[in-house]
């Protein structure tokens, strides 16, 4: 609870309307150091709106290039894929002469990963795991139970293990690489977003499984535009997940 509140504050856009009060106060008192204040943080606020500062944040956090199928490591055993979110209730997938509302699903980001997931396990053969809790809601359907129904249904892909306890990608590494090698597993295609892979593998070290990334959704830049200094909703969000991101990479290396 207080990992999930202190995260919403320090990241945007609730961050930002935090500093405004503070700006607001500190005008109150010192009002040449208010202004100054406010003025830097409407600057903050227009650049985190921006695709230039979301290419800027992106880019190092996708370093890892793309699995090559040409040459597939011979001693990957499986495929472990995170999950992310769960699109609730989604009344497109009501099932016929059902009155309730409609099933779980997976939602944006999780269906991104789980695409990749049935495309590599089709492309190799590796057997498939899934991982991911509870996000929280009143139900008893885990991020997990909803990956693998999506891999079985829509995309034909069996899924052989779940972990469907963890509530973090530490605990998604942790609590996968014990299931993992329970089954003689220890070398895995590790799926997820290629700027959240950096975070996963770091999650992953010291687990006894090494993890190759198969990072996937790549947040592509190009030459620099005059359009990138453009405000958008998509470049608040793609600032959003970045700045998360390096957030909880600088908090995994802290806590070690």
């Amino acid at each position: 609870m207080l990992y999930t509140f202190v995260k919403t504050v320090v990241l945007p856009p609730t961050s930002f309307f935090v500093l405004l009060f503070v700006g607001l106060l500190l005008r109150r008192r010192w009002p040449r150091l208010g202004r100054i204040f406010l003025t830097v943080l409407l600057l903050a606020v227009y650049l985190a709106t921006t695709p230039f500062l979301a290419g800027e944040l992106m880019a190092p956090l996708q370093a890892v290039e793309p699995i090559d199928l040409e040459h597939p490591d011979p001693d990957v055993d499986a495929i472990l894929v995170l999950g992310a979110g769960i699109y609730f209730d989604a009344p497109e997938y009501q099932p016929p002469g059902v009155a309730e509302a409609g099933i779980d699903a997976a939602d944006s980001l999780t269906l991104q990963r789980i695409e990749y997931a049935a495309y590599l396990a089709k492309a190799t053969g590796k057997p498939v795991m899934v991982s991911g809790g509870s996000v929280g809601a009143a139900n008893d359907q885990t991020v997990a139970e909803v990956m693998q129904l999506t891999l079985q249904r829509d995309f034909g892909v069996p899924v052989r293990w779940v972990e469907d306890r963890s509530d973090s990608t530490r605990s998604n590494a942790d609590l996968s690489a014990a299931k993992l090698r329970a089954a003689g597993v220890d070398k895995v295609y590790l799926i997820t977003h290629a700027w959240h892979m950096p975070r996963a593998l770091i999650s992953f070290e010291g687990t006894g499984i090494e993890a190759v990334p198969a990072p996937t959704r790549f947040a592509s830049r190009s030459e620099l535009l005059l359009q990138d200094f453009v405000p958008s909703a998509k470049a608040l969000l793609a600032n959003f997940y970045a700045i998360h991101e390096w957030l909880g990479i600088a908090w995994y290396r802290l806590r070690g």
